[in-house]
């Protein structure tokens, strides 16, 4: 058998593309094999064809009949797939193959079929989901008896078990629901002329199922339903249902029959479990997730109530939700019974006036009696009766010492003492036990007569007689109280930790801190290992080295359903995984690798975690949104000013350049060699302005994107001012650069070239914005911690608003020349990579002041 490999197999299934428009569902309904449905199917495949629609066979029983042959052929299938399973190979639809091909439409037979082991899915209709989501449309067969909410009526009417069921949310999912009628005598018409099943299969099928009492049920059944998928679709249901469910084997009777009062009234159907804390075994919690699916199924909205009492979650839960018909379950055993187990129902009445209830009641039987008995003893474990046995020994014999000093009525109140502390350290059952030796041994040693369970003394008589029914009730409550406290102490302890949790991620900035962060409160909760996948372009990280795990979580990012080990989906995988569900779509998945299925609770705290977690990474998601939004419009703002300047500040350099360089071929001009030497500066001069606008719109670019690294080296200062003024070439002539270096020109680390276009733009500012013939100074001095430059002019001085310069594209009024608004700017930039600071003031002599503060170490 090679169960191992499946998973991977299912790689291409997980790896397609998400489907933006789901697929159509048309399903032929009727009320038995026979009726036609197929053939019906098929029937229309062949009319879908003619119109040019691509249709392939995905599946269809032919069952020997030879009229659904002979519609078969001339139709395209999609070949099985063979599974081996228990040494022999089976056939099943090949649901990877179809949505590889996708084709227009599929036809999908038996949607009620259960898979072999190592399919995709367990059920067909399942597959059926799948193919639905792809976008393909699917054309498919089921009978009235397969589905859930209908078992219970119709196995008690055929006589036998229906072994294939569907929820009924895949009819109500369903776009288009054709009924194939036939009366019951036409049917067994056909039934006898072989058109149903091979002759070997007749008789029996005519003694059993296929009798005229079954059909005729089966017909009313199927007429009935599908009138009320009709009204369903005409108008929507206004009522609400909710259904008491527990993990009592009854409560799929009970969902059943609420699911057919939905129909019959077109309501919507929740289903609320209440918490059990007197049920932990293994078989109580695996029924319990059983009936909770079950109710997922039938399409009940599920919810789960933590409060002790369960009326009190029942009432809360049918008041927050408005439901107008409550169901709950009932049962036929005797008062005294229902006085012990407090009566539900009765109390449900009394607090819910003004909702209509229906009790449905169950049939008591023994098993239901031993489960009961089995669950008080073997739930305390053995270990407890045995220490409350030796421990009710141990105070007999104390009592026993005490006798000649207290007399054996006080006996009574030590041992109503003994009880009442002993429910704070033993669960029910070990404290009824204590109550109940207690009782006997006072009565028996304690009494008189002594050694005999006989009492001579009406008061002694009535004395034991509160005393069993004190012992018994405060020793019940006791343990109670302690079950009570246990609760609410786990309550806190998780409610804890998920606002530790809820804090640690508010702190957290990134996605991979926030996955730390979840897996380390995952380890602290959850005794098996438990890891976080976050999904993001089409990757998973931390990456999924393993091919089926990979193959698992693909196909849980696509459909946001868990899937892998204990789930109906890739069910032979190794590890289960979860969808991290958050309002921006599904962030992740986690993968949990355990021996034995999680208990409920557990699954419901990881959910909770996992939501939390989703939530954070789905706010990491929106923050990053929302800074590229940022720096889009930031962009588009800076792409904006940037055109604006260009049209005008690129445009004055070039048409200089024009004009120049066409004056150069004027024949007069070679002549003049003074007029000629003018342009060729003119033309210099204007290309030094052009390329310092172009070099000031890449700086700022490069500074922006955050891709403008320092080259760091030893240079001396005067080497960065000489090059400074370098630059200025013409700029220069017409102001007096005086430098001023106060012997501190040794050697610092900087980046020669950047920081000499940072003090290059400042002079080629001051030179710009003061008039002609002032003086520009350049000192340095030198602090404990850092090394300054400052650069000053004599000219007329900053803005009263000096705090707007550095800002980009900013310009102040300047003596006619040209520029972009951004040489401060990109100085304050390269000034602070240098991990500076750049200040602006002015002189109180008059002109501007820049100082630099670079840090030195």
């Amino acid at each position: 058998m090679n169960e191992e490999k499946r998973p991977e197999d299912f790689l291409s299934l997980a790896n397609q593309e998400e489907p933006k428009k789901k697929g159509f569902l048309k399903v032929y309904f009727g009320m038995s094999p026979g009726v036609g449905k197929t053939y019906a199917m098929l029937t229309e495949a062949h009319h879908l064809k003619e119109d040019g629609e691509d249709i392939k066979i995905g599946i269809v029983e032919s069952h020997g009949r030879e009229e659904t042959k002979a519609l078969i052929e001339g139709l395209e299938s999609i070949p099985l797939k063979s599974i081996e399973y228990r040494e022999k190979v089976w056939e099943e639809m090949d649901v990877e193959l179809i949505l590889k091909e996708k084709p227009g439409y599929v036809l999908v037979d038996e949607l009620a079929h259960t898979n072999i082991p190592g399919s995709i899915n367990k059920k067909r209709y399942q597959d059926v989901f799948l193919l639905i989501d792809a976008g393909i449309n699917v054309l498919s067969t089921v009978n009235v008896q397969h589905l859930e909410s209908q078992v219970d009526s119709i196995e008690k009417i055929i006589q036998s078990p229906v072994k294939e069921t569907i929820p009924d949310s895949i009819l109500e999912r369903a776009d288009e629901l054709v009924l194939i009628d036939i009366i019951p005598d036409e049917l067994l018409k056909r039934l006898s002329e072989g058109k149903v099943y091979i002759p070997e299969k007749i008789v029996s099928a005519k003694e059993n199922f296929f009798r005229k009492e079954n059909l005729t049920y089966l017909r009313e059944l199927s007429l009935s339903y599908t009138a009320k998928y009709v009204e369903k679709r005409m108008t929507q249901g206004r009522e609400r249902i909710l259904v008491a469910i527990s993990a009592s084997p009854h409560s799929k009777t009970l969902l059943r029959y609420a699911k057919r009062l939905a129909l019959e009234r077109n309501s919507e159907l929740y289903a609320i479990f209440s918490e059990n804390d007197e049920d932990k075994s293994l078989e109580a919690a695996n029924s319990i997730r059983s009936h909770i699916r079950f109710a997922k199924e039938l399409g009940a909205e599920v919810v789960h109530s933590f409060e002790a009492d369960p009326v009190v979650g029942i009432v809360a839960v049918a008041r927050e939700k408005r439901i107008n018909r409550l169901m709950i379950g009932g049962s036929k055993k005797s008062f005294f019974w229902d006085l012990f187990q407090n009566n539900i129902s009765s109390k449900i009445i009394k607090q819910l006036r003004d909702v209509e209830i229906i009790v449905v009641p169950y049939t008591y039987d023994q098993n239901y009696q031993f489960d009961f008995y089995k669950k008080l003893i073997p739930s305390s474990g053995i270990r407890q009766y045995i220490s409350v046995f030796a421990l009710t020994s141990l105070v007999t014999f104390c009592n026993q010492i005490l006798l000649s000093y207290i007399g054996y009525w006080t006996i009574s109140i030590l041992y109503l003492f003994y009880v009442a502390v002993l429910g704070m350290f033993f669960s029910r059952g070990p404290v009824l036990l204590a109550a109940i030796l207690s009782a006997s041994f006072w009565n028996f040693l304690f009494i008189p007569p002594l050694y005999t369970f006989y009492i001579s003394k009406l008061e002694d008589a009535l004395m034991f007689v509160i005393f069993m029914l004190i012992a018994l009730i405060n020793g019940s409550l006791t343990a109670r109280l302690k079950k009570n406290e246990s609760k609410l102490k786990s309550r806190e302890e998780k409610l804890s930790i998920l606002y530790e949790l809820t804090r640690n991620l508010s702190q957290t900035s990134t996605s991979s801190e926030i996955i730390k962060t979840g897996e380390t409160f995952f380890k602290r909760i959850f005794p098996f290992p438990v890891k976080l996948h976050f999904y993001q372009a089409g990757e998973f990280s931390p990456a999924i080295e393993d091919t089926k795990d990979l193959a698992v979580a693909t196909w849980t990012i696509k459909n946001g359903k868990p899937a892998g080990k204990y789930t109906e989906t890739l069910s032979l995988a190794n590890a289960t995984f979860y969808p991290l569900v958050s309002p921006g779509g599904i962030s992740g998945v986690i993968n949990i690798v355990t021996e034995e299925e999680p208990s409920l609770e557990k699954e419901i705290l990881l959910n909770t975690v996992a939501n939390q977690v989703a939530l954070a990474l789905d706010r990491d998601i929106l923050s990053e949104d929302s800074k590229k939004n940022f720096l889009l419009k930031e962009s588009e703002k800076v792409y904006n000013l940037i055109f604006n300047s260009l049209s005008h500040e690129l445009k004055t350099p070039l048409t200089s350049i024009q004009g120049s360089a066409s004056a150069l071929l004027d024949p007069e001009i070679d002549a003049n060699p003074k007029v000629r030497k003018d342009l060729v500066e003119e033309i210099q001069e204007s290309s030094l302005v052009l390329n310092l606008l172009l070099g000031n719109l890449l700086d700022i670019s490069r500074i922006e994107s955050g891709y403008l690294t320092l080259k760091k080296e030893k240079v001396y200062p005067s080497e960065i001012i000489h090059d400074s003024i370098s630059y200025l070439g013409k700029n220069k002539i017409n102001h007096l650069i005086k430098i001023q270096l106060n012997d501190l020109d040794f050697p610092l680390e900087l980046d020669r070239v950047l920081f000499s276009h940072a003090i290059f733009n400042l002079l080629y500012n001051a030179c710009m914005y003061t008039q002609s013939g002032s003086t520009i100074w350049i000192s340095l001095s030198k602090t404990e911690s850092s090394f300054q430059w400052i650069v000053e002019d004599n000219g007329n001085g900053l803005p009263l608003d000096s705090s707007r310069i550095f800002q980009k594209f900013y310009r102040g009024e300047s003596s006619g020349k040209i520029g972009t608004g951004l040489g401060l700017a990109i100085s304050k930039s390269i000034i602070e990579l240098h991990g500076g600071s750049i200040e602006a003031m002015n002189r109180k002599e008059g002109g501007a002041r820049f100082l630099i503060d670079i840090p030195y170490f």
